[in-house]
């Protein structure tokens, strides 16, 4: 399974949170994920090396690969 960190200042980040909680996704929250403009200004997460953004979290969860 990949590994998704979730940057604690990302745009929605209790909706991140609770929606991958609620589907089991394991993640990890880290200070900072040194792409601040990106993820103060869109939903965004980083799975593996990839970064992750959309505009709602409902997007950003289409947009997960989970294999």
């Amino acid at each position: 399974m990949p590994k998704i960190v979730i940057c604690k200042n990302t745009k929605k980040h209790a909706e991140v949170i609770q929606a991958l909680t609620n589907r089991k996704i394991d993640f990890e929250i880290v200070d900072c994920t040194k792409k601040c403009f990106k993820c103060r200004t869109s939903v965004m997460i980083k799975q593996d090396d990839n970064y992750i953004s959309a505009s709602t979290v409902e997007k950003l969860l289409t947009k997960l690969s989970l294999d």
